[in-house]
């Protein structure tokens, strides 16, 4: 069967859709074609089956790094224009809903004042830079990669030479010790290292390539037994990206991301390409610096600054609101100074907040919804975006998580942070299977009636013995999950992960 993606790529370039985005905005009733509606994702605009008429707005925001007048910006655009509606995503961006495209050009000016764009947010591109939310400030990472982050879109973003990759390409780079960014789930990562010379020791990344959470067969990305000094980064990236251009399967949608290339060639052949793409001899990979894998980063983060801290704040599940978005701006502006750092996590870090202000700023109000001490179940909890706004997924993986988390919490109390995932379908944009237990949505059929239900994996990590997450459930009602979840969890982490609750909601002794 064609691909038909490939055949409207053909005919026309995603980046030379935008003046058709504004002769459709200037329509009353606007009669799209097919395959401009595929091309206004090249401008982050996805039109939803869940949503008819209405378009979803993906940003790009590198290393989800914010100012307080660029958060208060989308915070004002999601009340004028999308219902007030928003959501963090597990790559440190955000994403507006209920778009019209009458409004998308008046979106997208206002995005550009603030700084912003949504450009090559979606489809075969290259989605959002991700790095460490502390990135600059921590005191324990070995090189401030914020930068970097920002010069590789640069180099990508608006560039013809990457606007048709063979499917979407995810990239991640980070300095810290800490691996916040989950480094093997994604198709090109850059890791911190570094390597002993004569001259004396160099500090730079190591390379993963062919991660991939999605599909019948996820993968964990791979070493390419490559070491870059951070000026050769941005180079190593575009000869990465023209390899996997040139060479990437097309024939279908489902076989088409880099994990299947490197599958076909191997990655010692994968490596000889991305050298000679490079034009230059590649330095083997040096010593691995990661010390920790998954930190989230809640809570009190003391910075290289002695006097400073960072607040982490948990939003659950990443739902949130104009309204809140402006109001954590305010909250930046008045106790820190006015940044914000978005987090895979689907939370929000207040950094360069002074030591003596933390006391005021833990009296925020808005902080009793966003909390920097959540409970062991909430902390670990991360979904997709569900059934309200993706066709895909078979349930409100959303709300399900928020219940379920409420009936754990109920009943246990976590030792430690648990992290649950929930995807609501097999896209996994949840990244379920590098959970402690992950869930995928499901329906099945409880009596007369056909129900919401999710079968469960267990036992995903990252690291030096990472492995995904492998099934421990078959298809259960969401109702039945608080128990066997908790059962598995004990399994996984061991029993002392969770203890039961007494009378009265103490911790049993």
């Amino acid at each position: 069967m064609p691909n038909v993606i490939e055949a409207i790529k053909d005919a026309k370039d995603g980046l030379d859709v935008l003046p058709d985005l504004h002769r459709y905005a200037a329509m009353d009733e606007p009669v799209f074609d097919d395959g401009d509606l595929e091309r206004l994702k090249w401008y982050g605009l996805f039109h939803r089956k869940a949503t008819p008429g209405y378009f979803m707005l993906r940003m790009r925001i590198p290393n989800g790094v914010l100012t307080s007048e660029q958060l208060a910006a989308i915070g004002e655009i999601a009340n004028a224009y999308g219902r007030g509606r928003a959501d963090i995503t597990t790559r440190q961006n955000l994403q507006l809903r209920w778009i019209r495209i009458q409004d998308a050009p008046a979106v997208l000016q206002r995005l550009s004042a603030a700084g912003l764009t949504s450009q090559q947010s979606g489809m075969d591109n290259v989605r959002n830079v991700v790095g460490c939310p502390l990135a600059g400030i921590d005191a324990d990472e070995l090189i401030d990669a914020r930068p970097l982050a920002g010069r590789l879109q640069q180099a990508i973003v608006g560039h013809r030479g990457f606007s048709n990759l063979p499917r979407k390409f995810n990239l991640s780079i980070t300095g810290c010790r800490d691996d916040c960014t989950h480094a093997q789930s994604h198709d090109l990562s850059f890791t911190p290292a570094t390597v002993a010379t004569p001259q004396g020791g160099l500090v730079g990344f190591n390379v993963l390539v062919g991660g991939a959470m999605g599909g019948k067969e996820p993968r964990l990305a791979e070493p390419l037994d490559v070491f870059v000094p951070p000026e050769d980064v941005v180079d190593l990236a575009c000869a990465v990206l023209t390899v996997f251009r040139d060479h990437g399967p097309r024939d279908s949608r489902k076989q088409s991301r880099l994990k299947v290339l490197l599958a076909q060639w191997g990655v010692a052949r994968f490596r000889a390409a991305v050298e000679e793409a490079v034009g230059r001899p590649l330095r083997p990979a040096g010593a691995a610096a990661s010390a920790r894998h998954g930190g989230d980063h809640l809570g009190q983060t003391a910075e290289r600054d002695p006097a400073l801290t960072t607040v982490g704040l948990l939003v659950p599940v990443g739902r949130i609101s104009g309204d809140d978005l402006i109001q954590l701006a305010a909250v930046a502006r008045r106790h820190g100074r006015a940044e914000l750092r978005l987090t895979v996590q689907q939370n929000v870090l207040v950094p360069h907040v002074a030591r003596a202000n933390v006391p005021a700023l833990l009296t925020e109000p808005l902080l009793q919804r966003f909390t920097p001490n959540p409970s062991g179940f909430l902390r670990g909890l991360v979904s997709c975006t569900g059934i309200d706004y993706c066709h895909f997924s078979l349930i409100d993986t959303k709300g399900e998580a928020l219940e379920l988390a409420r009936r754990l919490d109920e009943r246990y109390v976590a030792a430690q942070t648990v992290r649950i995932h929930w995807s609501g379908c097999v896209h996994a944009c949840g990244q379920h299977k590098i959970a402690d237990i992950g869930l995928e949505g499901a329906r099945v059929r409880s009596g007369e009636e056909i129900v919401p239900a999710a079968s469960v994996v267990a036992g995903g990590r990252l690291g030096d013995d990472a492995q995904l997450a492998q099934p421990v459930a078959p298809k259960t009602p969401t109702a039945d999950l608080a128990d066997l979840v908790a059962a598995k969890i004990r399994e996984t982490l061991g029993p002392d992960a969770i203890r039961e609750r007494a009378a009265g909601g103490a911790a049993a002794g």
